[in-house]
């Protein structure tokens, strides 16, 4: 493709590419704006459906207030006729103190009963749970009764689970059955799926040939309409390029009549300007000139500036070396002199007159410290003496309580053996009334035996018909005891 052609063809495709950037750009804008519309307006009905809720929400609050008002003031009022009924039941009460006091003593009375009546009772379960235990024939009949219990217990969850699997089994071959039915049925229901789905199968093939046809006359046609397309565009793009080509000679005639006036153009500003630079040149010479003159003058002036502070400091001094002189004279020197040894002489004083009140004040001190230790050394020995005299009377006292107190003591002594023989003979009587207790009891044991012995074999007997009817009913023939052998002892 010629080279013309390419560049024209990248102008369409670029100007197809941007028409179809403005149609987007323009179409997104206002998909947009359409969408920001939606969007504020779906907000604005979410907020007015907020506002609605919590307006229903302040009525719903508001009746329920209104209820817990009505019902506090009912409950108030309920709770006011409670009490006024309450006080007026008090007041007509006809049952007094004393006779409130006799119902509550009998009621305690009662309660304690019970409680009695339960305690014995318990205790007489403990004692039966005893007697049972150490029972051999009855702890070996409840053994037995209990391994029969759990053996017929064994035996019915046998049965159970007997029944329980043929319930299973017979459940197994329904739902076999109803499982090959359903495999019947989905079989045909899959046989019907594969023929519909054959034939379905062959109509689109016969459809994708017809289209298969329809679409290459289609291409066809399409081709001969896109090669009289590529004609016409080649004969357009012809004229164009010739117009172009005639375009661009007028630009370029133009443009080299254009140069050529702007060459002559710059020719003129450049002399012009050369001028301009010449007036400017003179100009800045003259002023350079002005300015440097000023700056000598100026610089003359603060070196005639500078010699007039020199001379006065010279002068200034001068003054001082005269002034010095005359006070270098010998009467000023020693009447300096004197007055510093004047200072020196009072500091020396003061500081003398200040270490002898130092030195007054020590020596007060210790006189001080020496008259209060003599003071107290002598109240010292004025309380050692107070102390031995007080410590001689305590002496004097004891001696005497001494002899109080072994009187005391032989006195005490004495209560304690008395004290001692009464107890001695209380233990021997109580040891005798103990001796004749136990001839007693040897002599009436033998009788209290042999009831109790009795009253215990018909408990046994009790107690082994309960068992006996306690037994199931597939060992009513089986004996809770077993037969005793011949060489059994007990």
């Amino acid at each position: 493709m010629p080279r013309g052609l390419i560049g024209l063809s990248f102008i369409e495709a670029r100007q197809r590419r941007e028409s179809f950037m403005e149609k987007f750009t323009a179409e997104q804008t206002a998909q947009n704006r359409q969408k920001h519309t939606v969007e504020w307006e779906l907000r604005g009905n979410e907020r007015h459906e907020q506002k609605e809720v919590l307006e229903y929400m302040d009525v719903i609050q508001a009746q329920h207030n209104d209820v817990l008002i009505a019902r506090r003031r009912r409950l108030a009022e309920l709770l006011a006729r409670e009490n006024a009924l309450h006080t007026s039941m008090m007041t007509g009460l006809p049952e007094t103190d004393a006779q409130r006091r006799e119902r509550l003593i009998r009621k305690a009375q009662e309660l304690r009963a019970k409680r009695e009546e339960a305690k014995r009772v318990d205790i007489d379960a403990r004692h039966d749970r005893l007697f049972r235990a150490k029972i051999d024939c009855l702890r070996q009949a409840e053994s037995r009764l209990k391994v029969m219990q759990v053996a017929d217990a064994r035996y019915e969850q046998i049965d159970a689970v007997a029944e329980r699997r043929r319930q299973d089994a017979a459940e197994d071959e329904f739902y076999a059955q109803q499982a090959a039915e359903a495999q019947r049925v989905a079989t045909e229901r899959v046989q019907r799926d594969l023929e519909l789905k054959y034939t379905r199968k062959q109509r689109m093939i016969e459809d994708l040939a017809a289209q298969v046809e329809g679409n290459r006359q289609r291409k066809e046609m399409e081709k001969e309409e896109a090669a009289r397309d590529t004609e016409e565009f080649y004969r357009l793009l012809h004229e164009e390029q010739a117009q172009e080509t005639r375009k661009r000679l007028q630009r370029q005639e133009k443009n080299r009549q254009l140069a050529q006036e702007m060459m002559e153009m710059n020719e003129e500003l450049k002399r012009a300007r050369q001028q301009e630079y010449e007036q400017l040149k003179k100009e800045d010479r003259e002023a350079l000139d002005a300015t440097l003159a000023a700056l000598a003058a100026e610089q003359q002036e603060q070196r005639a500036e500078k010699q007039r502070r020199v001379a006065a400091e010279r002068q200034h001094m001068l003054e001082l070396q005269q002034m010095a002189q005359q006070k270098g004279d010998t009467d000023a020197l020693d009447k300096l002199w004197a007055e510093e040894n004047e200072k020196q002489w009072r500091k020396r004083e003061a500081q003398w007159e200040a270490e002898q009140a130092k030195r007054d004040a020590l020596l007060r001190s210790v006189l001080i410290a020496r008259r209060q230790q003599i003071l107290d050394k002598r109240q010292k020995a004025q309380d050692d003496a107070m102390l031995r005299k007080l410590a001689n009377e305590e002496f004097l006292a004891s001696l005497s309580k001494d002899r109080d107190i072994d009187a005391a003591e032989r006195a005490r002594r004495m209560t304690l053996l008395k004290e001692t023989q009464q107890y001695l003979e209380w233990q021997i009587q109580q040891r005798m009334v103990e001796k004749e207790a136990a001839r007693l009891a040897r002599r009436t044991e033998l009788t209290d035996e042999q009831a109790l012995e009795k009253q215990y074999e018909e408990r046994i007997a009790r107690e082994m018909a309960n068992l006996e009817a306690a037994k199931p009913e597939r060992y009513r023939n089986v004996p809770l005891l077993p037969k005793k052998s011949r060489n059994q002892i007990f």
